[in-house]
């Protein structure tokens, strides 16, 4: 049986934003590296664009996440361990078993692949003369292994909601995946406005399409979510998609199903439901990207709703 908190948790808007920067980053880095590996030389001009967006982001989000934590030194002691802490060797803090520890560790090691991104589009900009950043920054390799870092960031804070125990995500292990799907189609979103809003037309058109597909597999992931809340008799399927505290479920459906579902699927399917006017493109990206930060909201807050209930 789940251990239940008895007081409601203490999710705060600074976490809830952090954890969305962070999985916009890493969903934009993931898909910079997608359009690299497709090799279209056409849409290198998105790309060089889109490498200027993960780095600042990711130096916002430990601003919020020390802000949040009330104190500067809990957030290094994520990092470096604390004097206090005999019983580990070294000087830095590794707890494998902490999805808070890795986790941090995770984005400080994904922050300089996104510096990398930002470094290697200044020199394509030409603001930067260091053409040794180049090789190394579109190598295979490195952005595999950026990618692998990108998913990382993408899940944890799905993974560490999920082994808190509270609530809605007690008993499931889905969250992880759930999250990279949101944050894979946060990234698209930006791809979306990046390459409509600098005019690239063949880059835009294949950014509508991929749009639809990520939209429509997190659609798919999100109803297995669901189903699989079903199964649980603590009322958590109700915290999510039925409570009126915190305007959870208004939030969740309106915003998470609705404008980071519905709206892509029905304006960028092969057959549109909905038409929607030439350059609009990135307005559905910004739609979309408000529904993912709802889809966080919806689900930190369902756990004070849940306890509340």
């Amino acid at each position: 049986m789940p251990t239940r908190y008895v007081l409601p948790p203490e999710w705060e808007w600074p976490i809830t934003i952090a954890l969305f920067l962070a999985g916009v980053a890493a969903g934009t880095y993931s898909v910079t590296g997608l359009m690299h590996f497709a090799g279209d030389k056409r849409d290198l001009p998105v790309i060089h664009r889109l490498g200027f967006i993960p780095m600042p982001i990711m130096i916002v989000v430990p601003l919020l996440l020390i802000y949040d934590l009330g104190q500067q030194g809990r957030f290094l002691n994520l990092l470096i361990k604390n004097p206090a802490a005999t019983e580990r060797g070294g000087p830095l803090m590794f707890n494998a078993n902490s999805p808070m520890n890795w986790g941090s560790w995770a984005m400080v090691i994904f922050a300089a692949f996104t510096a990398l991104a930002f470094a290697n589009s200044l020199v394509h900009s030409g603001r930067l003369r260091l053409s040794w950043i180049v090789p190394l920054a579109e190598n295979k390799i490195v952005l595999a292994i950026g990618e692998i870092f990108a998913l990382v960031v993408s899940g944890y804070s799905g993974v560490l909601v999920n082994v808190t125990n509270q609530g809605v995500w007690s008993d499931t292990f889905l969250m992880g995946g759930l999250f990279v799907c949101f944050s894979e189609l946060s990234g698209m979103a930006v791809a979306a406005i990046v390459s409509d809003r600098w005019g690239m037309a063949v880059t835009a058109l294949a950014v509508r399409r991929a749009l639809f597909a990520f939209a429509a597999v997190t659609a798919a992931f999100l109803v297995i979510f669901l189903i699989g809340l079903t199964t649980q008799q603590d009322g958590s399927l109700r915290a999510l998609i039925g409570s009126l505290d915190e305007l959870v479920a208004p939030v969740f459906w309106i915003g998470a199903v609705g404008l980071a579902l519905l709206v892509p699927l029905l304006a960028l399917s092969p057959r549109p439901m909905v038409r929607v006017p030439n350059g609009s493109l990135a307005l559905i990206g910004v739609l979309v990207l408000v529904g993912v930060l709802a889809f966080r909201y919806a689900t930190f807050f369902s756990a004070i709703s849940f306890v509340q209930s």
